[in-house]
């Protein structure tokens, strides 16, 4: 047991180490100039120990993509009743576990800012993820047309969900909370983003 405790520890740190030489790289460097065996060298680790920890460059920068959607949370969107659909999506929501770690995390938003390749990266990475949650909500507004609130076509409906969820994700990403429920700041995200549009003159 005291052996498996020390064999997680190491991975934190590696994983660690990983991240935040990438994020020293890329803020030194550039994105488009910093190479997975740049990391792995300042890292002190082989490219198959790096690819052990994550998947790519852009992971290694920026983290692991917080949240997912499993087959039994997309299947939870397209079966429930809701008559707040939005929130029922961000309910579904699986939380990655240290997808936001340590040093690296204060300095994300800048590098972001500063690297375009790197926010298209981060773009890259959600266009999946929403186009589930799409399908999904689509399915849903097939199944029960009484949760719908538009007049509209059921794809301007789903589009307008999706849209407002990517919002909330997107504010969350720029600021991630110390600590707390990330699905309770998703839903506050989503609320704030709410109550703003409502209360614009047009």
């Amino acid at each position: 047991m005291q052996n498996e405790g020390i064999r997680e520890q190491k991975r934190r740190e590696t994983r660690q180490r990983i991240r935040d030489e990438a994020a020293r790289l890329v803020d030194e460097h550039g994105y488009d100039k910093v190479t997975v065996d740049d990391i792995c060298r300042d890292a002190g680790i082989s490219r198959r120990t790096f690819f052990n920890y994550v998947d790519s460059k852009d992971e290694a920068i920026l983290g692991s993509f917080p949240f997912s959607f499993s087959d039994a949370s997309l299947r939870t969107i397209r079966e429930t009743q809701s008559d707040n659909v939005l929130e029922l999506v961000i309910r579904s929501v699986e939380v990655v576990p240290g997808s936001f770690e340590g040093p690296a995390t204060a300095c994300r938003k800048q590098l972001i800012e500063n690297n375009p390749g790197l926010m298209q990266a981060e773009a890259t990475r959600r266009r999946g993820f929403l186009t589930q949650i799409g399908r999904a909500v689509y399915s849903h507004f097939e199944h029960f047309p009484e949760d719908r609130r538009l007049s509209g076509s059921i794809e301007e409906e789903t589009h307008f969900i999706v849209v407002l969820f990517q919002g909330a994700v997107t504010q969350y990403l720029w600021h991630p909370p110390d600590g707390g429920d990330p699905i309770a700041q998703l839903i506050a995200n989503a609320q704030d983003l709410s109550n703003y549009a409502k209360d614009m003159p047009w």
